[in-house]
């Protein structure tokens, strides 16, 4: 075997040489590959930011009590949750419809509702005369 010798200047070019090439074949696909992933990342807020995200919510939690105070069902407030404008109408829209609903089919409706005819008026009260006109008015119609 033959021993080669070199010198400190052809060790430092054949140093810098394989260090390019690692470069270009290693590190650059590398760090392209991290800078495409650093874009994607979402974009942390600032304190600034989320305040104002944290005031626009209860300012749309506020318009809902508001909203529901106005039709008398604030007790709702606590069940329903929005995360903009035209949901909050939308829901409280609903939540109107389902009320009315439910009060109209728990008001009172007649099981026996009869109608009562001009005979029948005629004889809770004991008038024999409006009892006869209302027999002789149907036989005349």
């Amino acid at each position: 075997m033959s021993q080669q010798t070199y010198t400190q200047e052809q060790i430092n070019q054949m140093l810098a040489e394989a260090k390019q090439q690692w470069i270009e074949q290693e590190l650059n696909p590398i760090v392209t590959e991290r800078d495409e992933l650093l874009k994607l990342r979402p974009k942390e807020k600032t304190e600034a930011e989320k305040e104002i995200e944290r005031l626009k919510a209860e300012l749309l939690q506020q318009k809902l009590v508001s909203s529901l105070r106005q039709m008398g069902a604030e007790d709702f407030a606590d069940f329903i949750s929005v995360s903009d404008e035209s949901e909050l109408q939308a829901k409280v829209a609903k939540l109107q419809e389902a009320l009315k609903k439910r009060s109209i089919d728990s008001s009172f409706k007649p099981d026996n509702h009869r109608q009562t005819d001009a005979y029948s008026q005629a004889e809770s009260k004991g008038d024999v005369i409006g009892m006869i006109e209302s027999k002789l008015q149907k036989l005349y119609k």
